[in-house]
């Protein structure tokens, strides 16, 4: 009888529930974070390959967005599934609600056409297949010409683009 009256005291005495709940930031949780050699996330638009695209390190935020950084580079494909051009960037975040993609930091997107954009800053549309910029920015045509402007938009293969503010002057115009 003393056991189970031991036993019964130390139950009600010994389960206490005065803990601190705190706020917990996703940086204190250690699984959210991936490193790899590469790492790649492939997203699909329509059955095919639109973006696929390669980090060293995933962090997975609360809101469901997940943070590549580490060397980020991205294979951007057209309607049908063929590669069209490749990104470049220190980092980037996957929207996950949408599947856009927000490159950050020495981004350069080539394409396969061999025109070549130069920003601070892009977002590729996966559903439109849009690269989209509105910070200043450097276009490098197939033909060698260079043009600078700030906001930029163009399709993935760079075969259809515009600068919205072009900056600069022609000289020797014909």
């Amino acid at each position: 009888m003393n056991k189970i009256l031991i036993l019964f005291f130390l139950l009600i005495f010994g389960c206490n529930n005065n803990k601190e709940t705190s706020e917990i930031s996703i940086h204190d949780i250690i699984d959210n974070e991936i490193f790899g050699d590469p790492l790649a996330i492939v997203i699909y638009n329509k059955g095919k390959n639109s973006i696929k695209i390669y980090s060293d390190y995933l962090q997975q935020y609360n809101e469901g967005n997940t943070l590549l950084y580490g060397g980020v580079n991205a294979d951007l494909f057209d309607d049908y599934g063929k590669k069209t051009s490749v990104l470049f960037s220190d980092s980037s975040i996957v929207y996950n609600n949408t599947d856009s993609i927000k490159a950050m930091g020495n981004v350069i997107v080539e394409s396969i056409k061999g025109f070549k954009l130069y920003a601070h800053e892009i977002i590729l549309y996966n559903d439109i297949k849009l690269v989209k910029s509105e910070t200043n920015i450097m276009f490098t045509s197939n033909d060698g010409d260079t043009l600078y402007g700030k906001g930029f938009w163009s399709n993935f293969d760079m075969s259809n683009s515009q600068i919205l503010k072009p900056i600069g002057e022609f000289n020797n115009f014909k």
